[in-house]
Protein backbone atom coordinates (compact mmCIF):
# COMPACT_ATOMS: atom_id res chain seq x y z
CA UNK A 1 0.00 0.00 0.00
CA UNK A 2 1.45 3.45 -0.86
CA UNK A 3 2.32 5.64 2.08
CA UNK A 4 -0.28 8.22 2.95
CA UNK A 5 -0.18 11.34 5.04
CA UNK A 6 -2.78 12.09 7.64
CA UNK A 7 -3.05 15.23 9.71
CA UNK A 8 -4.89 16.03 12.88
CA UNK A 9 -4.89 19.70 13.84
CA UNK A 10 -6.57 21.14 16.88
CA UNK A 11 -6.40 24.28 18.90
CA UNK A 12 -4.18 23.48 21.88
CA UNK A 13 -6.21 23.32 25.05
CA UNK A 14 -5.31 22.53 28.64
CA UNK A 15 -6.23 18.92 29.34
CA UNK A 16 -7.49 18.70 32.89
CA UNK A 17 -7.01 14.94 32.97
CA UNK A 18 -5.36 12.91 35.68
CA UNK A 19 -2.89 10.47 34.10
CA UNK A 20 -3.96 6.87 34.44
CA UNK A 21 -2.24 3.59 33.86
CA UNK A 22 -2.75 2.36 30.29
CA UNK A 23 -2.83 -1.37 29.56
CA UNK A 24 -0.15 -1.89 26.92
CA UNK A 25 0.97 -4.87 24.88
CA UNK A 26 4.28 -3.06 24.27
CA UNK A 27 6.58 -0.99 26.44
CA UNK A 28 6.80 2.40 24.69
CA UNK A 29 9.92 3.21 26.72
CA UNK A 30 11.80 0.61 24.67
CA UNK A 31 12.59 1.15 21.02
CA UNK A 32 14.82 -0.70 18.56
CA UNK A 33 18.10 1.13 17.86
CA UNK A 34 17.36 1.66 14.18
CA UNK A 35 13.91 3.15 14.81
CA UNK A 36 15.22 5.19 17.75
CA UNK A 37 17.74 6.73 15.39
CA UNK A 38 14.95 7.37 12.86
CA UNK A 39 13.00 9.20 15.56
CA UNK A 40 16.00 11.34 16.53
CA UNK A 41 16.73 12.21 12.92
CA UNK A 42 13.10 13.12 12.27
CA UNK A 43 13.07 15.49 15.23
CA UNK A 44 16.28 17.10 13.98
CA UNK A 45 15.20 17.41 10.34
CA UNK A 46 11.90 18.90 11.45
CA UNK A 47 13.76 21.51 13.47
CA UNK A 48 15.91 22.38 10.47
CA UNK A 49 12.69 23.00 8.54
CA UNK A 50 11.51 25.27 11.36
CA UNK A 51 14.87 27.07 11.32
CA UNK A 52 14.40 27.80 7.61
CA UNK A 53 11.14 29.56 8.55
CA UNK A 54 12.82 31.46 11.41
CA UNK A 55 11.01 29.38 14.04
CA UNK A 56 12.59 28.04 17.24
CA UNK A 57 13.42 24.32 17.53
CA UNK A 58 11.23 21.81 19.35
CA UNK A 59 12.50 19.84 22.36
CA UNK A 60 12.19 16.04 22.12
CA UNK A 61 9.85 14.92 24.91
CA UNK A 62 9.54 11.54 26.61
CA UNK A 63 5.78 11.44 27.33
CA UNK A 64 4.79 12.66 23.87
CA UNK A 65 7.15 10.10 22.32
CA UNK A 66 5.67 7.25 24.36
CA UNK A 67 2.18 8.27 23.23
CA UNK A 68 3.32 8.47 19.61
CA UNK A 69 5.11 5.08 19.73
CA UNK A 70 2.09 3.36 21.21
CA UNK A 71 -0.23 4.83 18.58
CA UNK A 72 2.14 3.81 15.76
CA UNK A 73 2.22 0.24 17.14
CA UNK A 74 -1.54 0.19 17.68
CA UNK A 75 -2.17 1.34 14.11
CA UNK A 76 -0.27 -1.68 12.77
CA UNK A 77 -0.74 -4.51 15.23
CA UNK A 78 -4.33 -3.96 16.34
CA UNK A 79 -5.82 -3.53 12.88
CA UNK A 80 -6.31 -6.29 10.34
CA UNK A 81 -6.15 -3.91 7.39
CA UNK A 82 -3.83 -0.94 6.77
CA UNK A 83 -5.08 2.09 8.64
CA UNK A 84 -4.70 5.81 8.04
CA UNK A 85 -6.11 8.09 10.70
CA UNK A 86 -5.73 9.47 14.22
CA UNK A 87 -8.27 7.53 16.27
CA UNK A 88 -6.74 4.54 18.04
CA UNK A 89 -8.44 1.19 18.56
CA UNK A 90 -9.59 2.32 22.03
CA UNK A 91 -11.59 5.08 20.35
CA UNK A 92 -9.30 7.82 21.62
CA UNK A 93 -7.85 10.82 19.80
CA UNK A 94 -4.47 12.63 20.04
CA UNK A 95 -5.66 14.99 22.78
CA UNK A 96 -6.69 11.92 24.83
CA UNK A 97 -3.45 9.99 24.39
CA UNK A 98 -0.95 12.64 25.49
CA UNK A 99 -2.27 13.01 29.08
CA UNK A 100 -2.81 9.25 29.35
CA UNK A 101 0.92 8.85 28.79
CA UNK A 102 1.73 11.53 31.35
CA UNK A 103 2.02 14.74 29.34
CA UNK A 104 0.32 17.48 31.39
CA UNK A 105 0.78 20.41 29.02
CA UNK A 106 -1.34 21.49 26.08
CA UNK A 107 -1.48 18.89 23.33
CA UNK A 108 -3.66 17.63 20.51
CA UNK A 109 -1.98 18.35 17.17
CA UNK A 110 -0.59 15.26 15.47
CA UNK A 111 0.94 14.33 12.11
CA UNK A 112 1.13 10.78 10.81
CA UNK A 113 2.44 8.79 7.89
CA UNK A 114 0.53 5.59 7.22
CA UNK A 115 3.54 3.46 6.45
CA UNK A 116 7.28 3.45 6.97
CA UNK A 117 9.35 6.35 5.58
CA UNK A 118 12.89 7.52 6.14
CA UNK A 119 13.22 10.62 8.36
CA UNK A 120 13.91 13.04 5.52
CA UNK A 121 11.11 11.56 3.40
CA UNK A 122 8.70 11.92 6.31
CA UNK A 123 9.60 15.58 6.83
CA UNK A 124 9.40 16.30 3.09
CA UNK A 125 5.98 14.66 2.92
CA UNK A 126 4.64 16.69 5.80
CA UNK A 127 6.08 19.94 4.43
CA UNK A 128 4.34 19.35 1.10
CA UNK A 129 0.92 18.90 2.74
CA UNK A 130 -0.73 22.13 3.96
CA UNK A 131 -2.26 20.68 7.13
CA UNK A 132 0.87 18.79 8.17
CA UNK A 133 3.05 21.78 7.34
CA UNK A 134 0.92 24.01 9.56
CA UNK A 135 1.38 21.61 12.48
CA UNK A 136 5.13 21.23 11.99
CA UNK A 137 5.67 24.98 11.62
CA UNK A 138 3.29 26.11 14.36
CA UNK A 139 5.04 28.73 16.49
CA UNK A 140 2.96 27.77 19.55
CA UNK A 141 4.53 24.31 19.81
CA UNK A 142 7.56 23.82 22.07
CA UNK A 143 7.91 20.04 22.50
CA UNK A 144 7.61 17.09 20.18
CA UNK A 145 7.20 13.33 20.33
CA UNK A 146 8.12 10.91 17.55
CA UNK A 147 6.89 7.35 17.28
CA UNK A 148 8.11 4.89 14.65
CA UNK A 149 6.84 1.34 14.31
CA UNK A 150 7.71 -1.21 11.61
CA UNK A 151 6.64 -4.85 11.71
CA UNK A 152 9.48 -7.13 10.69
CA UNK A 153 7.31 -9.88 9.19
CA UNK A 154 5.87 -7.76 6.38
CA UNK A 155 7.45 -4.30 6.73
CA UNK A 156 4.13 -2.64 7.48
CA UNK A 157 4.73 0.52 9.50
CA UNK A 158 3.36 3.75 10.90
CA UNK A 159 4.85 7.08 12.03
CA UNK A 160 3.24 9.46 14.51
CA UNK A 161 4.46 12.96 15.32
CA UNK A 162 2.91 14.70 18.35
CA UNK A 163 3.22 18.32 19.42
CA UNK A 164 2.86 19.95 22.82
CA UNK A 165 3.42 23.04 24.92
CA UNK A 166 3.66 22.83 28.71
CA UNK A 167 3.18 26.30 30.24
CA UNK A 168 5.35 25.42 33.26
CA UNK A 169 8.30 24.38 31.09
CA UNK A 170 10.55 26.61 28.97
CA UNK A 171 12.93 24.27 27.09
CA UNK A 172 16.54 24.74 26.08
CA UNK A 173 17.63 23.10 22.81
CA UNK A 174 21.20 22.43 21.66
CA UNK A 175 21.95 22.63 17.92
CA UNK A 176 18.31 22.16 16.84
CA UNK A 177 18.19 18.83 18.73
CA UNK A 178 20.93 17.16 16.66
CA UNK A 179 21.95 13.81 18.21
CA UNK A 180 25.64 14.67 17.99
CA UNK A 181 28.14 17.32 16.96
CA UNK A 182 31.80 17.44 16.01
CA UNK A 183 32.13 21.10 16.99
CA UNK A 184 32.30 21.82 20.76
CA UNK A 185 31.10 25.39 20.13
CA UNK A 186 27.32 24.86 20.02
CA UNK A 187 24.24 27.01 19.54
CA UNK A 188 21.58 27.18 22.25
CA UNK A 189 17.96 28.22 21.93
CA UNK A 190 16.42 29.11 25.30
CA UNK A 191 12.65 29.51 25.38
CA UNK A 192 11.24 32.42 27.30
CA UNK A 193 8.69 31.46 29.92
CA UNK A 194 5.12 32.19 28.96
CA UNK A 195 3.35 35.20 30.41
CA UNK A 196 2.12 34.37 33.91
CA UNK A 197 -1.36 32.93 33.36
CA UNK A 198 -1.95 31.25 36.73
CA UNK A 199 -0.98 31.67 40.36
CA UNK A 200 1.21 28.56 39.98
CA UNK A 201 3.10 29.81 36.91
CA UNK A 202 6.47 31.53 36.94
CA UNK A 203 6.88 34.98 35.49
CA UNK A 204 8.91 35.70 32.34
CA UNK A 205 12.64 35.25 32.89
CA UNK A 206 14.71 38.38 33.34
CA UNK A 207 18.08 36.68 33.98
CA UNK A 208 19.83 33.40 33.27
CA UNK A 209 23.02 31.51 33.98
CA UNK A 210 24.50 28.76 31.78
CA UNK A 211 26.79 25.92 32.77
CA UNK A 212 28.04 22.55 31.55
CA UNK A 213 27.73 21.14 35.08
CA UNK A 214 24.66 20.85 37.24
CA UNK A 215 26.30 22.76 40.11
CA UNK A 216 26.65 25.92 37.97
CA UNK A 217 30.21 26.25 39.27
CA UNK A 218 31.76 29.44 37.95
CA UNK A 219 28.53 30.57 36.27
CA UNK A 220 27.10 34.03 36.83
CA UNK A 221 23.77 35.72 36.19
CA UNK A 222 23.37 37.56 32.90
CA UNK A 223 20.42 39.20 31.13
CA UNK A 224 18.03 36.69 29.61
CA UNK A 225 18.40 36.02 25.88
CA UNK A 226 16.79 33.37 23.71
CA UNK A 227 19.86 32.62 21.60
CA UNK A 228 23.49 32.22 22.57
CA UNK A 229 26.44 29.88 22.16
CA UNK A 230 28.36 27.78 24.67
CA UNK A 231 31.62 25.86 24.60
CA UNK A 232 31.34 22.20 25.56
CA UNK A 233 34.10 20.51 27.59
CA UNK A 234 36.76 18.98 25.37
CA UNK A 235 36.94 15.26 24.64
CA UNK A 236 34.39 12.81 23.36
CA UNK A 237 31.15 11.81 25.06
CA UNK A 238 27.74 13.04 26.14
CA UNK A 239 27.64 16.72 27.09
CA UNK A 240 24.79 18.41 28.95
CA UNK A 241 24.15 22.14 29.06
CA UNK A 242 22.17 23.48 32.03
CA UNK A 243 20.31 26.77 31.98
CA UNK A 244 18.93 28.38 35.13
CA UNK A 245 16.49 31.26 34.71
CA UNK A 246 14.81 33.55 37.22
CA UNK A 247 12.03 36.10 37.03
CA UNK A 248 11.57 39.50 38.67
CA UNK A 249 10.34 37.84 41.88
CA UNK A 250 13.38 35.54 42.06
CA UNK A 251 11.55 32.33 41.12
CA UNK A 252 13.95 30.00 39.30
CA UNK A 253 13.87 27.03 36.95
CA UNK A 254 16.65 24.73 35.71
CA UNK A 255 16.32 23.06 32.31
CA UNK A 256 18.86 21.18 30.22
CA UNK A 257 19.58 19.44 26.95
CA UNK A 258 22.19 16.81 26.03
CA UNK A 259 24.24 16.19 22.88
CA UNK A 260 27.05 13.80 22.02
CA UNK A 261 30.40 15.39 21.21
CA UNK A 262 31.99 13.08 18.67
CA UNK A 263 31.02 10.93 15.71
CA UNK A 264 30.48 7.42 17.10
CA UNK A 265 27.69 8.00 19.60
CA UNK A 266 25.82 5.11 21.28
CA UNK A 267 22.38 5.22 19.67
CA UNK A 268 20.69 3.25 22.46
CA UNK A 269 21.53 6.04 24.94
CA UNK A 270 19.52 8.63 23.00
CA UNK A 271 16.45 7.82 25.09
CA UNK A 272 18.15 9.34 28.14
CA UNK A 273 18.32 12.75 26.45
CA UNK A 274 14.56 13.39 26.17
CA UNK A 275 12.87 16.09 28.23
CA UNK A 276 10.82 14.66 31.07
CA UNK A 277 8.59 15.43 34.02
CA UNK A 278 8.44 14.04 37.54
CA UNK A 279 5.54 13.83 40.03
CA UNK A 280 7.83 14.68 42.97
CA UNK A 281 11.22 16.13 43.86
CA UNK A 282 13.56 14.85 46.58
CA UNK A 283 15.38 17.44 48.69
CA UNK A 284 18.32 17.01 51.04
CA UNK A 285 19.93 19.22 53.64
CA UNK A 286 16.66 20.60 55.05
CA UNK A 287 17.23 21.68 58.64
CA UNK A 288 16.49 24.54 61.04
CA UNK A 289 17.82 25.07 64.56
CA UNK A 290 14.48 26.18 66.00
CA UNK A 291 11.65 24.91 63.78
CA UNK A 292 10.72 21.29 63.15
CA UNK A 293 8.34 21.76 60.19
CA UNK A 294 8.81 22.88 56.62
CA UNK A 295 6.61 24.18 53.79
CA UNK A 296 7.19 24.23 50.03
CA UNK A 297 6.34 26.36 47.02
CA UNK A 298 7.36 26.15 43.37
CA UNK A 299 7.55 29.92 43.04
CA UNK A 300 3.79 30.29 43.55
CA UNK A 301 3.38 34.05 43.76
CA UNK A 302 0.76 36.56 42.69
CA UNK A 303 1.06 40.34 42.77
CA UNK A 304 -0.40 43.46 41.19
CA UNK A 305 0.98 42.52 37.76
CA UNK A 306 -1.40 39.56 37.46
CA UNK A 307 -4.07 40.12 34.80
CA UNK A 308 -7.04 39.94 37.18
CA UNK A 309 -5.64 42.24 39.89
CA UNK A 310 -7.88 45.27 40.20
CA UNK A 311 -9.17 47.97 42.49
CA UNK A 312 -12.71 47.23 43.69
CA UNK A 313 -13.55 50.49 45.44
CA UNK A 314 -11.88 53.46 47.05
CA UNK A 315 -8.53 54.69 45.81
CA UNK A 316 -5.50 52.73 44.76
CA UNK A 317 -2.74 52.58 42.21
CA UNK A 318 0.38 50.70 41.21
CA UNK A 319 3.50 52.46 42.47
CA UNK A 320 7.23 52.00 42.11
CA UNK A 321 8.75 50.65 45.32
CA UNK A 322 12.35 49.41 45.51
CA UNK A 323 11.51 47.53 48.72
CA UNK A 324 8.88 45.40 46.96
CA UNK A 325 9.57 42.17 45.12
CA UNK A 326 9.81 43.08 41.46
CA UNK A 327 10.18 46.79 42.28
CA UNK A 328 6.45 47.67 42.34
CA UNK A 329 3.52 47.43 44.75
CA UNK A 330 -0.15 48.43 44.89
CA UNK A 331 -1.05 51.32 47.22
CA UNK A 332 -4.49 51.47 48.84
CA UNK A 333 -5.00 55.18 49.51
CA UNK A 334 -6.85 57.28 52.11
CA UNK A 335 -9.23 59.28 49.96
CA UNK A 336 -12.30 57.20 50.87
CA UNK A 337 -13.70 55.57 53.99
CA UNK A 338 -12.25 52.26 52.84
CA UNK A 339 -10.32 50.92 49.86
CA UNK A 340 -10.27 47.36 48.56
CA UNK A 341 -8.61 45.36 45.79
CA UNK A 342 -8.64 41.73 44.75
CA UNK A 343 -6.97 39.23 42.47
CA UNK A 344 -8.49 35.94 41.31
CA UNK A 345 -7.88 32.86 39.17
CA UNK A 346 -10.51 30.74 37.44
CA UNK A 347 -10.35 27.08 38.52
CA UNK A 348 -6.68 26.78 39.57
CA UNK A 349 -6.41 23.01 39.24
CA UNK A 350 -2.89 22.87 40.68
CA UNK A 351 -4.20 23.94 44.08
CA UNK A 352 -7.47 22.00 44.14
CA UNK A 353 -8.28 20.31 47.46
CA UNK A 354 -4.77 20.90 48.84
CA UNK A 355 -4.27 22.35 52.36
CA UNK A 356 -2.23 25.50 51.70
CA UNK A 357 -1.04 28.67 53.39
CA UNK A 358 -1.22 32.15 51.84
CA UNK A 359 1.47 34.60 52.98
CA UNK A 360 0.41 38.19 52.36
CA UNK A 361 3.25 40.75 52.26
CA UNK A 362 2.11 44.23 53.32
CA UNK A 363 3.44 47.45 54.75
CA UNK A 364 1.79 50.50 56.32
CA UNK A 365 2.94 54.11 56.62
CA UNK A 366 1.88 54.30 60.29
CA UNK A 367 2.04 51.40 62.76
CA UNK A 368 1.06 53.24 65.93
CA UNK A 369 -2.66 52.43 65.92
CA UNK A 370 -4.07 49.61 68.05
CA UNK A 371 -7.16 49.64 65.82
CA UNK A 372 -7.64 47.66 62.61
CA UNK A 373 -5.85 49.09 59.59
CA UNK A 374 -6.03 46.24 57.06
CA UNK A 375 -7.87 43.00 56.27
CA UNK A 376 -7.20 40.01 54.06
CA UNK A 377 -9.33 37.03 53.04
CA UNK A 378 -9.21 33.98 50.79
CA UNK A 379 -12.29 32.58 49.06
CA UNK A 380 -12.44 29.33 47.14
CA UNK A 381 -15.34 27.07 48.09
CA UNK A 382 -15.55 28.81 51.47
CA UNK A 383 -14.12 31.97 53.01
CA UNK A 384 -10.93 31.98 55.09
CA UNK A 385 -10.34 34.99 57.28
CA UNK A 386 -11.05 37.76 57.65
CA UNK A 387 -7.48 38.22 58.81
CA UNK A 388 -7.71 41.54 60.66
CA UNK A 389 -4.49 43.46 61.16
CA UNK A 390 -3.91 46.33 63.58
CA UNK A 391 -1.28 48.96 63.08
CA UNK A 392 0.60 47.60 66.06
CA UNK A 393 0.78 44.15 64.38
CA UNK A 394 3.43 45.66 62.09
CA UNK A 395 6.92 45.71 63.59
CA UNK A 396 7.83 48.97 61.87
CA UNK A 397 6.24 51.58 59.63
CA UNK A 398 7.36 51.56 56.03
CA UNK A 399 8.68 48.01 56.26
CA UNK A 400 7.14 44.99 54.55
CA UNK A 401 5.93 42.19 56.78
CA UNK A 402 4.29 38.84 55.99
CA UNK A 403 1.16 37.41 57.59
CA UNK A 404 -0.07 33.82 57.20
CA UNK A 405 -3.58 32.57 56.45
CA UNK A 406 -4.24 28.79 55.94
CA UNK A 407 -6.83 27.88 53.30
CA UNK A 408 -8.03 25.10 51.00
CA UNK A 409 -9.39 25.80 47.53
CA UNK A 410 -12.27 23.42 46.82
CA UNK A 411 -12.44 22.01 43.31
CA UNK A 412 -16.17 22.65 42.96
CA UNK A 413 -15.77 26.43 43.23
CA UNK A 414 -15.02 28.38 40.06
CA UNK A 415 -12.71 31.00 41.55
CA UNK A 416 -9.85 31.34 44.01
CA UNK A 417 -9.95 34.94 45.24
CA UNK A 418 -7.54 36.94 47.38
CA UNK A 419 -9.06 40.21 48.64
CA UNK A 420 -7.33 43.10 50.44
CA UNK A 421 -8.74 46.04 52.41
CA UNK A 422 -7.38 49.29 53.77
CA UNK A 423 -9.67 49.79 56.76
CA UNK A 424 -7.84 52.34 58.92
CA UNK A 425 -6.14 55.72 58.79
CA UNK A 426 -2.90 54.63 57.12
CA UNK A 427 -1.95 53.79 53.58
CA UNK A 428 -1.54 50.07 52.92
CA UNK A 429 0.91 48.75 50.33
CA UNK A 430 0.28 45.30 48.84
CA UNK A 431 3.43 43.64 47.56
CA UNK A 432 2.56 40.00 46.86
CA UNK A 433 0.94 36.80 48.08
CA UNK A 434 3.04 33.64 48.11
CA UNK A 435 1.36 30.24 48.35
CA UNK A 436 2.94 27.36 50.27
CA UNK A 437 1.97 23.81 51.11
CA UNK A 438 0.78 23.00 54.63
CA UNK A 439 3.59 22.42 57.17
CA UNK A 440 5.06 18.92 57.42
CA UNK A 441 7.80 17.41 59.61
CA UNK A 442 11.37 17.86 58.40
CA UNK A 443 13.23 14.74 57.31
CA UNK A 444 16.43 14.21 55.35
CA UNK A 445 16.01 13.35 52.57
CA UNK A 446 12.43 14.55 52.05
CA UNK A 447 10.33 13.80 48.98
CA UNK A 448 7.96 16.63 48.09
CA UNK A 449 4.95 15.34 46.13
CA UNK A 450 4.30 18.27 43.79
CA UNK A 451 0.64 19.39 43.63
CA UNK A 452 -0.52 18.60 40.11
CA UNK A 453 2.35 16.10 39.68
CA UNK A 454 4.21 18.23 37.13
CA UNK A 455 7.72 18.96 38.37
CA UNK A 456 9.87 20.30 35.55
CA UNK A 457 12.89 21.88 37.18
CA UNK A 458 11.15 24.66 39.08
CA UNK A 459 13.14 26.07 41.99
CA UNK A 460 11.71 25.00 45.34
CA UNK A 461 11.05 27.69 47.94
CA UNK A 462 10.99 26.63 51.59
CA UNK A 463 9.76 28.15 54.81
CA UNK A 464 10.40 26.72 58.25
CA UNK A 465 7.69 26.99 60.88
CA UNK A 466 6.42 25.78 64.24
CA UNK A 467 2.81 26.28 63.16
CA UNK A 468 2.70 29.88 64.40
CA UNK A 469 6.00 31.63 63.71
CA UNK A 470 7.70 31.18 60.34
CA UNK A 471 10.87 32.12 58.51
CA UNK A 472 11.27 34.19 55.39
CA UNK A 473 11.19 32.17 52.20
CA UNK A 474 14.43 30.85 50.78
CA UNK A 475 15.29 28.66 47.84
CA UNK A 476 16.23 25.10 48.68
CA UNK A 477 19.88 24.97 47.66
CA UNK A 478 21.48 22.12 45.79
CA UNK A 479 23.24 20.43 48.68
CA UNK A 480 25.74 17.62 48.33
CA UNK A 481 26.88 15.86 51.50
CA UNK A 482 29.64 13.37 52.14
CA UNK A 483 29.36 10.76 54.85
CA UNK A 484 30.90 11.67 58.18
CA UNK A 485 34.69 11.55 58.08
CA UNK A 486 36.56 10.37 61.21
CA UNK A 487 39.99 11.82 62.01
CA UNK A 488 42.25 10.62 64.83
CA UNK A 489 44.73 13.21 66.10
CA UNK A 490 47.32 13.43 68.92
CA UNK A 491 46.93 16.47 71.16
CA UNK A 492 49.40 19.26 70.37
CA UNK A 493 51.24 17.06 67.87
CA UNK A 494 51.69 17.09 64.11
CA UNK A 495 48.56 17.91 62.16
CA UNK A 496 46.80 15.03 60.38
CA UNK A 497 47.02 14.84 56.60
CA UNK A 498 44.19 16.69 54.84
CA UNK A 499 41.10 14.77 53.77
CA UNK A 500 40.75 14.87 49.99
CA UNK A 501 37.55 14.24 48.03
CA UNK A 502 36.80 14.05 44.34
CA UNK A 503 33.82 16.16 43.28
CA UNK A 504 32.99 16.87 39.66
CA UNK A 505 31.83 20.41 40.43
CA UNK A 506 34.72 21.54 42.62
CA UNK A 507 36.11 24.93 41.55
CA UNK A 508 38.95 27.15 42.82
CA UNK A 509 36.54 29.98 43.63
CA UNK A 510 34.57 27.99 46.21
CA UNK A 511 34.85 29.50 49.66
CA UNK A 512 34.20 28.14 53.16
CA UNK A 513 30.79 29.48 54.16
CA UNK A 514 30.72 27.81 57.57
CA UNK A 515 33.08 25.60 59.53
CA UNK A 516 33.93 24.40 63.00
CA UNK A 517 36.82 26.42 64.49
CA UNK A 518 39.21 23.50 64.02
CA UNK A 519 38.31 22.90 60.36
CA UNK A 520 39.65 24.61 57.23
CA UNK A 521 39.32 23.79 53.55
CA UNK A 522 40.30 24.56 50.00
CA UNK A 523 38.98 23.59 46.59
CA UNK A 524 40.33 23.23 43.09
CA UNK A 525 39.10 21.70 39.83
CA UNK A 526 37.54 18.39 40.80
CA UNK A 527 39.07 18.12 44.28
CA UNK A 528 38.08 19.29 47.77
CA UNK A 529 40.62 19.37 50.64
CA UNK A 530 39.62 19.51 54.32
CA UNK A 531 42.22 20.05 57.06
CA UNK A 532 41.97 19.51 60.82
CA UNK A 533 43.86 21.52 63.44
CA UNK A 534 43.72 19.95 66.89
CA UNK A 535 46.14 22.43 68.46
CA UNK A 536 44.75 23.79 71.74
CA UNK A 537 42.00 21.16 72.00
CA UNK A 538 41.72 18.90 75.01
CA UNK A 539 41.19 15.18 74.72
CA UNK A 540 37.72 14.24 73.53
CA UNK A 541 35.34 13.82 70.61
CA UNK A 542 34.50 16.85 68.46
CA UNK A 543 31.76 16.87 65.83
CA UNK A 544 31.67 19.61 63.24
CA UNK A 545 30.95 20.41 59.62
CA UNK A 546 32.57 22.47 56.93
CA UNK A 547 30.39 23.94 54.19
CA UNK A 548 31.75 25.08 50.86
CA UNK A 549 29.79 27.57 48.76
CA UNK A 550 30.05 29.07 45.29
CA UNK A 551 30.19 32.88 45.23
CA UNK A 552 27.84 33.27 42.28
CA UNK A 553 25.08 30.68 42.83
CA UNK A 554 23.32 28.71 45.55
CA UNK A 555 25.57 25.63 45.54
CA UNK A 556 26.47 24.10 48.94
CA UNK A 557 28.75 21.18 49.74
CA UNK A 558 28.69 19.84 53.32
CA UNK A 559 31.40 17.64 54.82
CA UNK A 560 30.68 16.35 58.36
CA UNK A 561 33.82 15.54 60.36
CA UNK A 562 34.31 13.78 63.70
CA UNK A 563 37.66 14.52 65.37
CA UNK A 564 39.01 12.27 68.12
CA UNK A 565 41.80 13.95 70.12
CA UNK A 566 43.94 11.61 72.26
CA UNK A 567 47.08 11.84 74.39
CA UNK A 568 49.23 9.67 72.17
CA UNK A 569 49.01 7.74 68.93
CA UNK A 570 50.87 4.45 68.70
CA UNK A 571 52.06 2.91 65.46
CA UNK A 572 51.18 -0.73 64.99
CA UNK A 573 53.16 -2.89 62.57
CA UNK A 574 51.62 -6.02 61.10
CA UNK A 575 53.62 -8.84 59.45
CA UNK A 576 53.99 -8.59 55.68
CA UNK A 577 52.76 -11.67 53.87
CA UNK A 578 54.01 -12.34 50.35
CA UNK A 579 52.16 -14.52 47.87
Amino acid sequence: MPRQLVVFTVTLVVMLVTPVTVALAIDPANQTPDLLFDEAQTVYYGNLARRNQHLPPLRWNRQLTHAARWFAWDSVENRSAPYCGHQDTNGQWPSDRAPLFGYLGRSGAENAICGYATPQAAINGWLNSPGHRANLLNADHREIGLGYYRRQSDGRGYIAQKFGNDPVYAPVVIEHEAPNTLNPDVALYIYQREAKSSFAALGPATEMMISTNSCFSGASWQPFATETRVRLPEGEGWRTVYVKTRDAAGATQVVSDTIYLGSQFPITELSATLSDRQPAVTLTGLAHPAFSQVQFSLGWLVDETFSTFRLLWGTGERVADPMAWGGHAFRLGLDNMESSAWVFEYRPVTFADQPLVAYIRLKVTDNTSSAEVARFSVRGGEEYGLLRLRGSDFTAAGQYQEFALPFTYRRGDDFLIFQFWRSGNTEVFIDAVTIFTAPQPISDPLTFAVPGGNYRGQGVWVRYTDGTAFTALEEASARYSFRQQIVLAQRNAELPAPLTFAHSCAQPNWYVAQAAPWLTGTSDHGMVHVSVDQQGLTNGVYDGTIIFAAPDNDFRLTVPVRLLVVDRLYASFMPLVGR
